[in-house]
C-alpha cells in the first residue's frame, strides 16, 4: 500500500503528536507500506519515521492566500502526482477541493467537535471557519477516524449522515514507554496540571489546590503551558490565596522539558471540561502516576475507572479528589497501568489502514 499523509497545515501541538505516533504505529503494523508525508514550507512539525518520505509543498505566494492555496490546489497537485492507494488528512481543514482522481480512498482524522459542543470557548471567526471547512471535507471523505469512542458518539449524534463513514481509532499510550524515567527519589513532591486552553480549568485547579494546601504542608503544583497573560492573571490569584510558595506557573515547554516534568510528577490533575481523548490522563496512568479527572466522557473512556473523579470543579471537590488520588495503593496504580495496554498506536494504525483499504 502507498499512503500519502496530508500534513501541510500541521503545526506543533496535539495534531503533530498524534500524527507522529500514528506513523510510528504504522511502521509496526505495515512495515512494507510506502508512506509519503506532505508538509508545508516550514517542514514537518513532528518526527517522520526512517524510511518514510517527506515532500514539501510550497505555495506560490505568502500570507492567507498562500495558506489557502496550500490546503487546496497545493495538496491536490502533490497527491495526484504521487498516485497513492489512499490519502489520509491529518486534520479536517485540508484537502478542501479533494485530492483528485487516481489518489485512492480519502480519510481524515477528527479530534473532536468542541467548537460545536463548547462554542463559547472559540471566537466567532473560528467557529464559522470550522463549521464550513470541516463539514465540507468530512462530506467528501471515505473514512472519518475519530480519536475516541466519545468523539464518534458526538459525530453520530450531531452528524448522523457523516457518521456512516466514521470509525473510532483510539489513540495509543505506549509512546510514554520511551520517555526517560525520573532518577532517584527525594526533593519536594509536585503535582502537574495544564494551563492552556479554556477547557483545562486552570483557574479551578488553583482554587482546589489552595483548599488542598490547607490540609497538606508539602506538595507543590506545577501549572505548565501558560501564556504570559494567563500567567500574570494566575500570579495575582495565587498571591491572593496565599499559596505563592506552593505553585509554580510555567510557560510552554519543549518536548524534552515536558517529558522530564511529567515523569517526575507524583500526581497529575486534569479536570478538563471537554476532551476529544485526554492524552495526559492515560499517559499518567501508563507511567504509574495517580491522576485526578473530571467526569468528561472521554476521560472516563481512557481511564477506565482507575482515576480519582472530581464530582465538580469546586475547591472542595477538587481537594477531595486530590487526596483520594494520592491515597492510591501500588496495586491500584498497577491496575491503572495495565488498563492502558489496550491503547496502542499500532492498533490505531490498524483501524485506519484496514478502513482505507476496505472503503469503496
Amino acid at each position: 500500500m502507498h499512503l500519502v499523509v496530508d500534513a501541510v497545515v500541521v503545526r506543533s501541538g496535539s495534531s503533530a503528536i498524534v500524527i507522529e505516533h500514528l506513523l510510528r504505529g504504522w511502521t509496526q503494523e505495515a512495515p512494507d507500506d510506502e508512506v509519503t508525508v506532505l508538509v508545508g514550507p516550514e517542514g514537518p512539525a513532528f518526527t517522520v519515521p526512517d524510511g518514510y518520505r517527506t515532500e514539501t509543498v510550497t505555495p506560490p505566494v505568502r500570507g492567507p492566500a498562500g495558506a489557502l492555496w496550500l490546503r487546496t490546489f497545493g495538496v491536490r497537485r502533490a497527491a495526484r502526482a504521487l498516485r497513492p492507494d489512499a490519502v489520509l488528512a491529518a486534520v479536517p481543514a485540508t484537502g478542501l477541493v479533494g485530492y483528485g482522481s487516481g489518489t485512492g480512498n480519502r480519510g481524515l482524522i477528527l479530534y473532536d467537535l468542541r467548537h460545536e459542543l463548547r462554542p463559547h470557548q472559540f471566537s466567532r471567526r473560528t467557529r464559522l471557519s470550522r463549521t464550513v471547512s470541516w463539514s465540507w471535507t468530512m462530506s467528501r471523505a471515505d473514512g472519518i477516524y475519530t480519536i475516541s469512542e466519545r468523539t464518534l458518539h458526538d459525530l453520530q449524534a450531531r452528524h448522523p449522515r457523516l457518521a456512516r463513514n466514521g470509525a473510532a481509532a483510539q489513540l495509543g499510550a505506549d509512546h510514554v514507554d520511551d520517555w526517560p524515567r525520573a532518577h532517584g527519589a527525594g526533593g519536594t513532591p509536585y503535582a502537574l496540571a495544564f494551563g492552556h486552553f479554556g477547557n483545562k480549568n486552570a483557574d479551578a485547579v488553583i482554587e482546589g489546590w489552595a483548599r488542598f494546601c490547607a490540609t497538606d504542608p508539602t506538595w507543590r503544583l506545577r501549572l505548565v503551558g501558560m501564556g504570559s497573560a494567563d500567567r500574570a492573571a494566575a500570579t495575582e490569584r495565587v498571591a491572593a490565596l496565599g499559596i505563592e510558595d506552593r505553585v509554580e506557573l510555567m510557560p510552554w515547554l519543549d518536548d524534552q522539558q515536558f517529558q522530564d516534568c511529567f515523569v517526575g510528577a507524583g500526581l497529575v490533575v486534569f479536570p478538563s471540561d471537554f476532551e476529544g481523548f485526554g492524552l495526559p490522563a492515560i499517559e499518567a496512568q501508563r507511567l504509574g502516576i495517580p491522576v485526578v479527572v473530571s467526569d468528561d466522557p472521554a476521560l472516563a473512556e481512557v481511564t477506565g475507572g482507575h482515576a480519582a473523579v472530581a464530582r465538580s470543579t469546586s475547591p472542595a471537590d477538587l481537594a477531595a479528589a486530590i487526596a483520594e488520588a494520592l491515597a492510591a495503593t501500588p496495586e491500584q496504580l498497577e491496575a491503572a497501568r495495565a488498563f492502558t495496554d489496550r491503547f496502542a498506536w499500532r492498533r490505531t494504525a490498524r483501524v485506519v489502514r484496514t478502513s482505507l483499504l476496505a472503503s469503496d
